[in-house]
């Protein structure tokens, strides 16, 4: 283990430390010091930010981006400030912070008799949303997870995931966890935004030809197994609504790719739609569009 993941780990530990003295209840204002950090200080992929929401937005002025980029700091701030207090978060805590109101999906998820998957996005506090629907919906999730290139700070990150029955399946690992989850009944949670190969397949967002994965789509459509779009969203009182819907996909015309393509047009339709509606809680960092 070298000394830099030592180091690394020992100053996240630290920030974990401060933020746990205000409460995951009170991140909206402990936020705020991260936020001077990350936009004043240390504006991290500042560029990566910049050059995305001028391909989302090409009609916004140069001032409407700058308070959109502060917007984006400040929301990316409460997420981390959440995801640092999560070892410590209650059920309590859970019911306070997240509410869903979809109760007719619960019901059909509660009362499957499959596998499913539930494909969200970098939005809000994607981490928040998995611990809810275990601890209070009583749905565990194996969520699909990539390792940090800090393997201490991705044991933490992990330990926090698993704490109410959870399970995480690294991105890497073998598909067949996956298949063994989905063949036990179990629930394949996706982050499903990531970007996909340069050469592999792509879909219109925000009008321009984006790369995906088609794993998930794939394999749902090889085993009839039923997917469903989520999100949690912050709400003006910082709270959290989840919204949940079924990506219904029998009765799509095609061959096996052409059905693919057109899961990964609707998922990803979707999510542009409420990143138009809350543009500042989607995770802007992320070089979506670097080819």
């Amino acid at each position: 283990m070298n000394l830099q993941n030592r180091v690394e780990y020992f100053i996240f530990i630290i920030f974990a430390a401060f933020f746990n003295l205000f409460g995951i209840r009170n991140a909206k204002t402990s936020a705020k010091f991260l936020h001077f950090i990350l936009y004043y200080v240390f504006p991290i992929r500042k560029d990566v930010i910049l050059k995305n929401i001028k391909i989302a937005f090409p009609s916004n002025n140069n001032e409407e981006n700058k308070k959109l980029l502060s917007k984006i700091y400040y929301s990316l701030s409460i997420t981390l400030a959440e995801i640092l207090c999560s070892q410590n978060i209650k059920k309590e805590d859970l019911n306070y912070l997240v509410k869903m109101s979809n109760n007719e999906i619960v019901e059909e998820l509660l009362q499957r008799k499959s596998g499913a998957f539930l494909i969200t996005a970098h939005f809000g506090n994607w981490e928040l949303s998995a611990l809810y629907i275990a601890a209070i919906l009583k749905i565990p999730l194996h969520v699909l997870a990539k390792p940090q290139r800090n393997n201490l700070v991705s044991n933490w990150l992990n330990r926090s995931r698993s704490q109410f029955g959870n399970s995480v399946i690294s991105l890497g690992v073998s598909i067949r966890e996956v298949y063994k989850a989905l063949k036990s009944n179990g629930i394949i949670g996706v982050v499903g935004d990531q970007r996909g190969p340069e050469g592999g397949l792509r879909v219109n967002f925000f009008n321009r030809q984006t790369s995906v994965y088609p794993g998930t789509a794939a394999i749902a459509l090889k085993n009839n197994i039923p997917i469903y779009f989520f999100l949690i969203i912050r709400n003006k009182s910082f709270r959290y609504d989840i919204i949940m819907e079924r990506i219904n996909y029998e009765n799509l015309k095609g061959d096996n790719n052409e059905k693919i393509q057109k899961i990964n047009d609707i998922y990803m339709s979707r999510l542009e739609y409420y990143i138009k509606k809350f543009p500042e809680q989607w995770f802007w960092m992320h070089n979506i569009w670097k080819y």
